[in-house]
């Protein structure tokens, strides 16, 4: 999307929702005390509209939950319906509760809304605009672009990449939290990805910066490994420290060996009380077409790519905030030299300047597209199934 009114895209929408969040007494109920309804309690109680939650679970109500006051849904509406309520549920349920809500004369959209369109759509815009406090939802730093696989169509075209090739060096990494954090004030979810991560030398010294400097603002501090490599024992007790996950995707349906890598590393991980997800096996991957795909640079064509991608994968190197960090990292490791001012420049922005940021990272920009774009296949590479992790040579 291009910019039409640069820091201002958002103030009709915000107007409304101020407006009714203000109404309503500036606090949140979460429905569902689970695992989302838990997930979006510590990001809600980062910015103290945290108020309770609302279950049907009467063995809840009784205990509670981590702390936290559970109540009835009849509870909630003796006591006045003074709230926002957000539905923490999987899809299935998010009906039956919508539901049961509708039936207390509660309106969608006003007096309650589901998890996923609020914290992604809503809460960010309502976060920045009514206490300037600049929430995120995910974003990355590429600590090297070295890797100990070779998968053909990597999204990050790893498998160009020479292993002697230079990693990120400290200092720019430590830059990059800094100028990221200026401005942001919660991430969901904060990640140091690769390449492969583990490789990376400086590694502890950036959990140590992180974790000593920033660890407040962030929910989920994580690193992506693909499970080849074991941590060092250094690695693991920072990552116990500072409440780092270690998130394993799992590629062993193509790299059989990598099962008992697998085992290996879970063991070594729960001995050391160290938080891991290992993902479902993955069988198969995308083909983004970096290599065979030209538009011929077309903008009506690159604009509707751009708007229909929605890719998640921000990144941030140094002063340079990119919103698709596949499209940066495919760009160098392939030297193609496509996108070289692709990116929004915190070093130019203050911190009134947090709606512009906003914007950008919801997929507002001065062109509106991504060079590569141009060579990209964006949402519709799921239509173009590959083998995961499928080797070179």
């Amino acid at each position: 999307m291009k910019w039409v009114n640069k820091g201002h895209e958002f103030d009709t929408y915000a107007e409304k929702w101020v407006e009714n969040f203000n109404i309503r007494g500036n606090q949140f109920y979460i429905f569902g005390a689970g695992l989302i309804g838990r997930e979006i309690r510590d990001v809600l109680e980062k910015t103290n509209h945290f108020s309770g939650f609302i279950d049907n679970d009467k063995k809840k109500q009784s205990l509670g939950m981590n702390g936290a006051e559970v109540i009835s849904l009849q509870t909630y509406i003796n006591r006045g319906k003074n709230g926002l309520i957000i539905i923490a549920a999987d899809i299935r349920n998010i009906p039956v509760i919508s539901e049961q809500l509708t039936c207390e004369g509660l309106e969608e959209g006003k007096d309650f809304y589901e998890h996923v369109k609020f914290m992604r759509d809503i809460f960010p815009i309502l976060s920045v605009y009514a206490n300037n406090q600049l929430y995120l939802e995910l974003a990355q730093i590429c600590l090297t672009e070295r890797c100990t696989l070779k998968c053909k169509k990597c999204a990050h075209a790893c498998y160009a990449v020479d292993f002697r090739s230079q990693d990120m060096n400290i200092e720019m990494a430590k830059k990059s939290v800094d100028y990221f954090f200026t401005y942001v004030d919660i991430i969901r979810e904060f990640v140091l990805i690769g390449g492969e991560p583990l490789l990376y030398r400086d590694l502890e010294t950036m959990l140590e910066y992180i974790g000593e400097n920033y660890r407040q603002k962030i929910v989920a501090f994580t690193i992506t490994t693909n499970g080849t490599i074991m941590p060092e024992q250094s690695v693991l007790k920072l990552c116990r420290k500072y409440g780092v996950t270690i998130r394993i995707s799992n590629y062993s349906s193509t790299i059989k060996y990598l099962e008992k890598k697998y085992i290996q590393l879970q063991r070594k991980l729960e001995e050391n009380q160290v938080m891991y997800t290992i993902e479902p096996k993955e069988t198969r991957w995308m083909d983004y077409g970096f290599e065979t795909v030209d538009r011929n640079n077309k903008e009506d064509e690159l604009l509707q790519v751009f708007d229909k991608c929605k890719t998640p994968c921000r990144e941030i190197r140094e002063n340079r905030l990119y919103y698709c960090v596949m499209a940066r990292s495919v760009s160098d490791n392939l030297e193609l030299g496509l996108g070289k001012e692709d990116y929004l420049d915190l070093s130019k922005l203050t911190k009134e300047d947090k709606k512009i940021i906003l914007e950008f990272h919801r997929g507002f920009s001065e062109k509106g597209y991504l060079d590569m774009c141009n060579h990209c296949n964006g949402a519709d590479a799921i239509d173009y199934p590959i083998p995961a992790a499928e080797q070179e040579g």
